[in-house]
């Protein structure tokens, strides 16, 4: 059975919210249908909302922290200025998920508690709300790859790391940046079809991005995704969805 997929690169500005739309067919091959950002015509949650009505078979992909460590919330409900904190700073400031994805990729993600990663992070579930209000579907985090329909948690250099794949040097707007965009698209067309122009995607790095999180949309959709190991803890903490590095193929 086929999946609608959707990619958000997420941004605390809407206007800078990446969107990507795409169809995964019963033989496990992705369509990327349509790229746009979060301004343009209607407002991101009701487009993203537009994508999945009607669907039973639905992953969307942000690419923000959906959930803090355990351990921070922990130490802060009884703190008070200028009290210690006991505990280290790795388990007060990363999650399992991310300690994960440093084992199995060799890359840590930022501290959720950073403050450009964590205004993202809110900015995130924001938008996660608002998606759910507009599509009028509670719209539950994925926990079972290739089983449930729902919400995941992505991060692009993930994606990218686990198919060997450079993740640097393409966030800016520089020449050579997009010369690393566009060696970036080029490793994924062979793994999608699209109509879309490739030079929209490497022009902006919030599409491309977007595209990458879809990406990441269709490896939980296939069944390939990694799951956590403590599913109760990652209930809690969020947990970022990437395939394993071994499997060499999107489909």
């Amino acid at each position: 059975m086929s999946w609608i997929v959707v990619g958000v690169d997420c941004a605390t500005q809407e206007a800078r919210t990446g969107l990507a739309y795409g169809h995964v067919d019963d033989q496990g091959q992705l369509e990327l249908r349509r790229v746009t950002l979060g301004t343009a015509g209607e407002s991101a949650a009701a487009t993203v909302a537009g994508w999945i009505a009607g669907s039973s078979r639905h992953v969307v992909a942000l690419s923000a922290p959906l959930g803090w460590p355990l351990a921070l919330g922990s130490a802060l409900i009884g703190h008070r200025a200028g009290d210690a904190l006991e505990i280290e700073p790795d388990q007060l400031f990363r999650r399992d998920t991310d300690r994960f994805m440093h084992a199995e990729l060799g890359k840590l993600p930022p501290d959720v508690g950073a403050d450009r990663i964590a205004r993202t992070a809110r900015a995130a579930l924001d938008l996660l709300q608002r998606i759910r209000a507009a599509a009028r579907d509670p719209l539950p985090l994925g926990w079972e790859p290739g089983r449930s329909s729902g919400v995941i948690e992505v991060h692009p250099a993930a994606t990218l790391l686990s198919r060997g794949i450079s993740a640097s040097g393409y966030k800016v707007e520089t020449a050579a940046a997009r010369r690393a965009r566009s060696a970036i698209l080029g490793r994924l067309m062979p793994e999608l079809h699209t109509a879309i122009r490739t030079e929209l995607l490497t022009e902006d790095d919030d599409l491309l991005d977007a595209l990458v999180c879809a990406v990441a949309a269709a490896d939980f959709a296939r069944g390939d995704a990694l799951p956590p190991s403590d599913r109760v803890r990652a209930e809690r903490e969020g947990w970022i969805w990437f395939r394993g590095r071994g499997q060499q193929k999107l489909f």
